[in-house]
Parts: structure tokens; C-alpha cells; sequence
């Protein structure tokens, strides 16, 4: 047995939604972030990219998750 001092992996994941209904503030926010490169910053001080954090938090989950990409960005051992 060998141990990894550390170890950092990030997810990738794609989830896919259909016939979501949303307020029109919701829809704003989200078409604003789709039209801005599609990036939503859950810690941005922007209104709308709050906005469509918060709902994306709330509405997507990883046991809904498709298409899953591990990528090892650190790796170190102890020897």
C-alpha cells in the first residue's frame, strides 16, 4: 500500500434539463451568463450571476450528473 500526500482531482459533469420553467428574473440571469460565455461565478458580486447560481444550486445535482471527466491536476507522494 502507498500513500498520496496530495491529491487533487476536479469533476467535470454535464447535466441536461428540459421544459424548465423559471420567473423571468431566473431566465434573465441565466440568458445573461449564456451570452457572457456561459461562466456563472458562484461568489461574483453581480446581480445576475447570483441570481443564476443560487437557481443552479438549487436545481442541479450530481445523481442527475451524464458524462463525467476526472482530470488529476495534483499528485504527491511522500517518497
Amino acid at each position: 500500500m502507498k500513500t498520496i500526500k496530495d491529491l487533487t482531482v476536479k469533476v467535470t459533469y454535464t447535466v441536461g434539463l428540459s421544459d424548465v420553467q423559471v420567473s423571468d428574473e431566473v431566465y434573465e440571469a441565466l440568458s445573461n451568463c449564456y451570452d457572457k460565455g456561459g461562466k456563472v461565478d458562484p461568489d461574483s458580486f453581480n446581480n445576475k450571476e447570483q441570481t443564476a447560481s443560487e437557481w443552479l444550486s438549487d436545481h442541479i445535482h450530481e445523481a442527475d450528473a451524464m458524462d463525467w471527466e476526472y482530470d488529476i491536476e495534483d499528485f504527491n507522494d511522500l517518497d
